[in-house]
């Protein structure tokens, strides 16, 4: 599947309630939205109207414009150079001259070409930008979708997957610190199964700027593929694992093993690049900086303009503990089984500069899903509660049924990153599990309208209507369209009609059993379906793995499952804490996670298909999660953790609209130890409904501001 030249662009609409226009990329249902104070007129531009790369532009007079909500803004002259940040609580004022106008942490990249003088007003809940006269103002906007540009076909032969994965490097758009930036990262090319090795035309590469050795082996092979494709290397055949810098070597084993070195020095030199590039086009203060630049000598200004060689050897020579402190939170670790059907995978995960390990099968214990929750058996000794199983069970006198499922059950080797999948055979608990025809599916995937989001609610059982009031949940989000619908008591046919109509969200609830949905005819088993169009889904119900697999292979991006009986209670506060979280702008891979911090059996539940699938953007660009760890009577102390999104990977620069004592950051970031008043922290609570732990809990800012604080 190669790039399609024709995907749609990012479009505009007028808004007349208050007046202005939306951007909205059809790919991804991305939107931003600027507010005028009369109805515009737009003016179609050329793409080269603005010196930056955007795929639409617009021309409009107004005297001002407005954010629908507090965002970054980095201004630059005519020259691109960084002239200033208002980042929130500040007033900017810029003279005559020509500008570009930078917003930070929205859903599409958008830039402003306007003349000065002109006044930038971070300082309510917006950023208002006024013109001295009814100003022309260029409006360019460019989608964060990737595509692949080509598809290279290997064969099961190792040595030609070294090939096709030294292929990869030609998709980075630059070789500068600044391919840091995910958004300076092109998706590597697909990778497909054939008879012959088979690089498309056109596809010359420059000299490496390193060379990986590994054997010829597919457990070496697999874990350098995210470090060759960072470092513009290739990957060739070697007696040990070392890399090859400018005829400098550096051993790729030690006495963590391979494949965590392999991790330690991608981590390593990924953080040193963000740092670097503070020095180019984003001249800002950046947290991890200040945390190791007094312990290291590098000259940072110098390494700006160095090749990747030289500043790769400069990197190595720093102790990686020194640099650790700056590593950002890591996006995704993948255990991938070295089974030749896998290898399409492997640009996706590159694409995530992804942490690959191949798991031995000795590594792999497979468990019961007993096994997996000691705590179960507590929950089935209270008083009989109804379960979304079967039947109603007596815990008295019952235990819990293990998933009706063939699959090995096995935890994975814990890893520290936000999110770790499996692709192989087998279920992961603690995991998600993937497989290639669902990360091909995230290339084609566009919503069921562009602009609006479709959520679809199923009841099928009168007994859990409580869980319902989700409907509420979704779409409080006021900068965005939502269409909610709530069916009840579906019939087989209406829940088919419903999986085979266009919506983005399909969250069930009910009961699952061997033989399908419960539905109020009969069952539905999904097993029968063969072209659904659902995004993402939820499926709220005991055992719910089988219909969930059979709904990914059925056309559906992703969704969560359970595992195992849920009792009713808990399933109707987990599948609510879900909703917000989705709602929120977390990733169902992400939700799933944070849901792991509290619930207990939130074990029970598994991502299958791809993780990234998620409802909406984030109003912040990518959603965080706050740890109380102490209060005072007049302090709170926290930590915040942010979780990366579609459109906000690893390398993203992330600005504060709030008053924190820390500031731009790599994201994701995890920072600790934050120490601010009480008044402060109401105010940051009362900007979003986010979601925090206290005392091991899983709560809300706002019920926290209202009974907590």
């Amino acid at each position: 599947m190669d790039a399609d030249a024709s995907l749609p662009q990012p479009r505009y609409e007028l808004l007349d309630g208050p007046p202005g226009i939306r951007f909205v990329d059809p790919i991804d249902g991305g939107q931003f939205s600027l507010f005028t104070q009369a109805p515009c007129e737009p003016v179609e531009r050329s793409t080269d109207a603005l010196p930056i790369p955007i795929d639409t532009a617009i021309e409009i007079g107004t005297p001002t414009l407005q954010t629908p909500y507090l965002v970054g803004v980095w201004v630059r002259d005519s020259e691109f150079t960084l002239v200033d940040q208002c980042t929130g609580g500040e007033t900017v004022s810029l003279e005559h001259g020509e500008y570009i106008v930078e917003f930070s942490a929205v859903q599409l990249k958008v830039y402003l070409g306007v003349e000065g003088p002109f006044e930038i007003d971070a300082t309510g809940e917006a950023v208002t930008f006024s013109f001295e006269q009814a100003s022309e103002v260029v409006l360019g906007v460019r989608s964060y979708h990737e595509q692949p540009a080509r598809t290279i076909t290997t064969t099961t032969d190792p040595r030609d997957l070294m090939h096709a994965i030294s292929q990869f490097r030609a998709s980075l758009l630059t070789r500068s610190p600044e391919r840091s930036f995910p958004t300076l990262r092109g998706h590597p090319p697909l990778l497909e199964l054939g008879e012959e090795l088979s690089i498309p035309a056109g596809s010359a590469l420059s000299e490496p700027s390193a060379f990986i050795e590994v054997p010829v082996r597919w457990d070496r092979i697999l874990p350098v593929t995210s470090l060759a494709y960072y470092l513009d290397g290739a990957v060739v055949p070697g007696r040990e694992p070392r890399l090859v810098v400018d005829g400098e070597t550096f051993p790729l084993s030690g006495p963590a093993g391979f494949e965590q070195r392999v991790e330690a020095i991608l981590k390593h030199v990924f953080a040193l690049d963000c740092i670097t590039r503070t020095e180019g086009l984003y001249d800002v203060e950046l947290h991890e900086r200040s945390l190791i630049e007094d312990r290291v000598t590098l000259d940072f200004a110098e390494l700006y303009d160095a090749p990747i060689a030289d500043r790769i050897s400069a990197y190595m020579d720093v102790p990686f503990d020194v640099v650790a402190p700056a590593v950002p939170e890591w996006k995704l670790t993948a255990d991938v089984e070295p089974d030749p059907d896998n290898i399409p995978v492997l640009p996706f995960l590159a694409s995530d500069l992804a942490v690959i390990r191949v798991p031995e099968s000795d590594d792999i214990e497979s468990r019961t899903i007993e096994d997996t929750s000691p705590d179960i058996e507590t929950f089935f000794r209270e008083d009989p509660v109804l379960v979304r199983g079967q039947t109603s069970v007596d815990r008295s006198s019952a235990t819990p049924e293990g998933a009706s499922i063939s699959d090995r059950v096995f935890h994975p080797e814990p890893t520290d990153s936000l999110i770790q999948t499996f692709v192989g055979e087998g279920i992961p608990v603690g995991a998600t599990k993937m497989t290639p025809t669902a990360f091909r599916r995230r290339l084609a995937y566009e919503p069921a309208e562009p602009g609006r989001i479709q959520i679809d609610v199923v009841n099928n059982e009168t007994a859990m209507s409580e869980e319902s009031a989700v409907s509420d949940v979704y779409g409080t989000r006021e900068w965005i369209d939502f269409d909610i619908s709530v069916h009840t008591e579906l019939t087989k046919a209406e829940l088919t009609e419903v999986l085979e109509t266009e919506t983005d969200f399909f969250h069930y609830i009910g009961h699952v059993e061997d033989e399908g949905f419960r539905c109020a005819d009969g069952h539905l088993d999904a097993e029968t379906l063969s072209d659904i169009d659902v995004g993402a889904f939820l499926l709220n119900a005991c055992r719910s793995y089988d219909q969930g697999r059979a709904l990914v292979d059925a056309g559906a991006l992703g969704g969560i499952v359970t595992l195992a009986n849920v009792p009713n209670p808990t399933a109707t506060e987990i599948g609510k804490n879900l909703a917000r979280l989705l709602n929120t702008g977390f990733s169902i891979a992400n939700a799933r996670s944070v849901l792991g911090e509290d619930e207990k059996l939130a074990n029970r539940y598994l991502v299958i298909g791809d993780g990234n699938a998620n409802i909406v953007k984030s109003k912040i660009g990518s959603p965080v999660l706050m740890q109380i760890t102490a209060t005072s009577d007049e302090t709170i102390n926290y930590d915040i953790r942010g979780f990366p999104s579609p459109n906000h990977s690893v390398g993203g620069l992330r600005t504060w609209n709030v008053d924190l004592p820390v500031g731009n950051c790599i994201s994701p970031m995890y920072i600790t130890d934050i120490e601010i008043t009480k008044e402060k922290f109401r105010r940051i609570c009362e900007k979003n409904d986010s979601p925090l732990i206290f005392d091991s809990e899983l709560v809300w800012s706002t019920e926290f501001l209202n009974g907590r604080i």
